[in-house]
């Protein structure tokens, strides 16, 4: 039996998925800022506080939440290409966070 599931038009590859898979969370990071930071701390003071409070993993973690509608987007489309590159960058993401856990 054949699999006659074709994508839908649009892109499908790696490269874009790797692309929304990068930019989506650093969205979601300024989201969070802009929801819970903007009226009290500057950009720059923001930033320095989570480094110096050890709560760059947190927000890190909670931006890469907004991978998620473009990943389920992906594979409702059938843009398998697509979600490997977004499935990759997230991989990249958890990795930086361990790093900030760890250091």
């Amino acid at each position: 039996m054949e699999n006659n599931v074709r994508p839908r038009r649009g892109r499908n590859n790696v490269y874009l998925g790797a692309f929304f898979g990068l930019i989506f969370p650093v969205i979601g990071f300024m989201l969070y800022y802009v929801f819970l930071f903007s009226d009290k701390l500057s950009v720059s003071e923001y930033w320095d506080f989570l480094f110096q409070s050890g709560n760059i993993a947190g927000a890190l973690s909670l931006a890469v939440i907004m991978n998620l509608p473009v990943f389920f987007l992906s594979i409702w489309n059938n843009r398998y290409e697509t979600v490997k590159g977004i499935v990759g960058a997230t991989i990249f993401y958890g990795v930086l966070i361990i790093i900030f856990k760890i250091f």
